[in-house]
């Protein structure tokens, strides 16, 4: 507990160093940092995080990262590649307009850096900042919110439909080893927008860093807002991560992620629907090899009556890979005619490999339909029977089934850049690939 207490409060020494704007934007990142010193860094007695080997992260103060890192061509290399489209790069959490281009904007759609929507027009953020995500519910969005430099506003006008979405790439230089870097995301879709979101974390730095980013979207009735959510960072980072959303009447969220990189990921997803007639679709994929750990919770609440809500998350495990799936449905005593389903399946490429499952129902109501489920297991020893027997070796077969069980995810991630990387990773999870190239 002592060497608890004394973390805590170098974060805390950390932050009154720093100094802090006067006015509400202060008040809001006091209320944060007071949130963390509270709360602490996680530990395994505490049930929503029982799997997570967080003592690494309590060994050294990880401060926040200096502006200035510069990427690798190798790096930049991985942008999201969407023609059109609106794109804000973010470097270590500071925006870079080297690498962003924001000409792209069309009418109704305003794309700012969080210091400058600050520093021009503090409207939206005030409203809006902290308030969808709280940090007293979450340790590392407290810590985001009390220390992130930076990130992307982005605001839809009502009935604003977009052809193409925005991208926001967060990249993770050399600079940042040892260090923290703490994205963050503010969308507001107005009533019957439609906005597509690309989110990308990437890096390749070997060295243990913190990448804790919060993503917050509010929208109005009628809107829709679909997010297609990336990490792929390199084998040091320690992503731990948190995205919350409001639906109201008659709105509509889809969050399509996958968990690729990282030594240690985690991403929290809360989702309140707050309004008859919203719905939700989540799918999600994740793939860990060697030692590394990857982490997905949700929390969907349906909090009024004829809201739905449909998950899909998947695992591929090779490996000393450990993963965990924990989804938790809550339905309110007043939420009547509520559809909701939800299902974990993972797939075993090595009997030393580990995952978790936790599909969880918590309702209240009587008038529901709800179900979900979960399976882990290794490949049908039939179907690779019959690959092999028309002279597929065994690696290209696997390939060929372990594409087969993540396609269903991927095929939801519209934006080719994306899924493209995605099947990719694959190959780093199998110990072939061929016949998964071919395909390619």
């Amino acid at each position: 507990m002592e060497a608890l207490s004394e973390q805590k409060s170098t974060y805390m020494e950390a932050f009154e160093a720093a100094g802090q704007p006067d006015g509400w934007l202060g008040e809001r990142r006091r209320h944060a940092i007071e949130a963390f010193e509270r709360q602490g860094f996680p530990t395994r007695r505490m049930e929503a995080w029982k799997h997570a080997k967080l003592g690494p992260l309590g060994q050294q103060m990880f401060s926040v990262a200096a502006d200035g890192g510069e990427l690798s061509e190798a790096l930049v290399a991985r942008f999201a590649d969407v023609a059109d489209a609106v794109r804000l790069v973010f470097v270590d959490g500071y925006f870079s307009s080297r690498h962003s281009d924001l000409s792209a904007a069309p009418a109704g759609l305003r794309v700012q850096s969080l210091a400058a929507a600050v520093r021009e027009d503090g409207a939206l953020v005030k409203e809006h900042f902290g308030q969808v995500m709280d940090p007293d519910d979450h340790a590392f969005a407290a810590l985001n919110t009390a220390f992130a430099a930076d990130g992307a506003v982005i605001d839809v006008a009502d009935n604003v439909a977009l052809d193409k979405p925005v991208v926001v790439i967060f990249a993770s230089s050399r600079q940042v080893a040892g260090h923290a870097a703490y994205p963050r995301v503010l969308l507001r879709a107005g009533k019957g927008a439609e906005v597509r979101l690309v989110q990308q974390h990437l890096g390749e730095l070997e060295d243990m860093h913190l990448v804790a980013p919060v993503t917050e979207l509010v929208l109005a009735d009628n809107a829709g807002v679909s997010v297609q959510h990336f990490q792929d960072e390199g084998p040091g980072a320690w992503h731990l991560g948190a995205l919350s959303v409001r639906v109201p009447r008659d709105a509509r969220f889809a969050l399509h992620t996958v968990s690729a990189g990282s030594q240690f990921a985690r991403t929290d997803v809360r989702v309140d629907l707050t309004g008859p007639g919203s719905d939700v679709r989540m799918n999600g994929l994740y793939m860990v090899d060697g030692k590394r750990y990857a982490d997905y919770h949700t929390n969907v609440r349906h909090v009024t009556d004829h809201s739905q809500s449909q998950q899909l998350f998947k695992g591929i495990l090779g490996g000393r890979g450990e993963a965990v799936f924990d989804g938790m449905i809550h339905v309110a005593r007043d939420a009547q005619q509520t559809d909701s389903e939800q299902q974990n399946n993972n797939l075993l490429l090595n009997p030393m490999a580990l995952a978790h499952s936790n599909p969880r129902l918590e309702i209240y109501a009587d008038d529901v339909k709800c179900a979900h489920g979960s399976t882990v297991g290794e490949l049908d020893e039939d179907a690779m029977f019959y690959l092999r027997s028309r002279g597929i070796g065994q690696d290209d077969a696997q390939a060929l089934l372990t594409f087969a069980f993540a396609n269903e995810v991927l095929d939801d991630m519209i934006e080719p850049a994306l899924s493209a990387q995605a099947r990719q990773r694959l190959l780093a999870v199998l110990p072939g690939g061929r016949a998964l190239e071919a395909i390619e």
